[in-house]
């Protein structure tokens, strides 16, 4: 087919639709995830910093990352729990050995 300038082209391919920005589940999960970071960088425990967080479903949050001892990797857990909003964490942090 001939594409002349000027004239309306079509796609071949649906176009993919994405979520609102104002989906309340998104912006809630998001703000979760926000909060954990948040508690994170304002620790004493500068580990902590480099943990990565997800939230899948409301509530439910998984860590993972490398940390140097079993007391950062349970202080990690312990800021992530405290957090309103957050009912269980999957704890996937591996700690550095010798």
């Amino acid at each position: 087919m001939l594409h002349l300038p000027g004239e309306p082209t079509v796609a071949k391919e649906p176009l993919a639709v994405q979520k609102p920005v104002n989906d309340p589940v998104t912006n809630e999960i998001d703000q979760l995830r926000r909060d954990i970071l948040c508690k994170f960088e304002a620790s004493s425990y500068r580990q902590l910093r480099g943990i990565d967080v997800t939230v899948g479903d409301i509530g439910a949050v998984e860590l993972r990352g490398e940390i140097e001892s079993f007391y950062l990797r349970q202080m990690a857990y312990q800021t992530a729990i405290e957090i309103p909003g957050v009912d269980t964490v999957t704890d996937r942090i591996t700690v550095r050995s010798c």
